[in-house]
Order: C-alpha cells, then sequence, then structure tokens
C-alpha cells in the first residue's frame, strides 16, 4: 500500500514557487506608477481594474491545473486526492495572502468583497485540479502538457464571458464587477459554474475509491 502522501514535497514545491514569484510580478504591475504621492488614486487604468486580484485567480487555476496533473501522475488514490487537491489549493491562497492584504490597499473594498474574490479562485482552482486530475488519469505517465486542452477550456473559461454583460463570470473579470458594484443575478451564476463543476467532479472521487 503506498505511504500517505504529503500536502506539500519536493514533486509539489515548484507550483507553489512559481505562483509566488508571478503573484509578485502582478503585485508590482499593480501598483500605480505615479511622480505624486496624491495622484496615486487618479491612475485610471488600474483604479478601474485590479490586476492583482484577476492574475491571483488566473495563477491560481493553472495552480490547480498543475497539481492536478501531478496527482495523477502520483496515482493518489481518489479519495485521497481530492483532499489533497483541496487542501493544496487552500494553501496556494495562504502563501499569496500577504500580496493579497498589500493588494487590498490599493484597491479599497469592503471585507465581504474581499471574501467573495478569495472564495471563488479557490474554488475555480480547486475545479481546475479535480479537473485536470480526471483528463491525465488515463494517460498518467505524460507531463502536465500532455493535456492541452485543459488549458484551453481553461482559458475559455477566463476569458469569453470578459466582453459580455457577464463578465463576471470569469475570474478575471469578478473583482472588477464587485468593486463596480455588480448585481446579484451575475455574482450567482459566476459562483454556480465553478461550484458545480468541483461538485461533479467530486463525484468519480467518492464513488470509486475501492478501486484503487
Amino acid at each position: 500500500m503506498p505511504s500517505r502522501a504529503a500536502v506539500v514535497d519536493r514533486e509539489t514545491l515548484q507550483p507553489f514557487a512559481v505562483l509566488v514569484l508571478f503573484a509578485g510580478i502582478a503585485l508590482v504591475l499593480s501598483v500605480p506608477w505615479t511622480e505624486r504621492v496624491g495622484d496615486w488614486g487618479r491612475s485610471a487604468f488600474a483604479g478601474r481594474f485590479p490586476i492583482f486580484f484577476a492574475a491571483q485567480a488566473f495563477l491560481l487555476g493553472t495552480l490547480g491545473l498543475s497539481l492536478g496533473a501531478a496527482s495523477a501522475a502520483r496515482r493518489e488514490p481518489r479519495r485521497e486526492a481530492a483532499k489533497l487537491l483541496l487542501a493544496r489549493t487552500l494553501l496556494g491562497q495562504f502563501v499569496t495572502l500577504p500580496y493579497v492584504l498589500f493588494a487590498r490597499a490599493l484597491f479599497p473594498t469592503s471585507g465581504e468583497s474581499l471574501a467573495l474574490i478569495l472564495g471563488h479562485a479557490a474554488i475555480v482552482a480547486l475545479a481546475a485540479a479535480l479537473g485536470s486530475r480526471i483528463l491525465e488519469e488515463p494517460t498518467r505517465r505524460r507531463l502536465a502538457r500532455a493535456h492541452p486542452s485543459k488549458y484551453l477550456l481553461f482559458l475559455a473559461y477566463c476569458l469569453v464571458p470578459l466582453p459580455t454583460p457577464y463578465s463576471v463570470v470569469s475570474p478575471l473579470g469578478l473583482a472588477a464587477g464587485l468593486l463596480a458594484g455588480v448585481g446579484w443575478r451575475p455574482l450567482l451564476l459566476a459562483f454556480s459554474i465553478p461550484s458545480a463543476a468541483a461538485g461533479l467532479l467530486l463525484i468519480p472521487a467518492l464513488r470509486r475509491q475501492g478501486g484503487e
């Protein structure tokens, strides 16, 4: 019987390092460039589009894709894998928390809105991780790039809703929508899609543990 896997080890450490690096870069890029302190709040682009929160949501989703592929390659039992993927995606949220606190100073928002932004990103990351694991299972020995379809699907999910009235459905558009005061119906839809996906993807883990 295989030994219990750790939440983080040498094989899963690299995706977290990449997350921290690129989230830091996104935070630097989100800082408005002004000549005077008094002009800080008048940086139009940074004020209208919260770069960091959009980047963090995207990076957490790609982290989930990588973690799901790694879980399949390691042949972690499905029920255990589901628990580990949940813990790992939440850990990804935790390691970027210092960035989040700084970004909140750049884009002042209520505690409720911040909780919704972080919660949505975590749900999306978990759904991405579970979906990636299932896609990788038939070809366990391949690398994560063996299934480029998962990256294409994730990109479509992030980009297609942006030019529509339901841009908040995209992880890239949710933070901007919340800062702009989006209504509850688009917000409900934004949470329903990844939550339903994660729930459906959990079913195989709950039903087929005995065969592994």
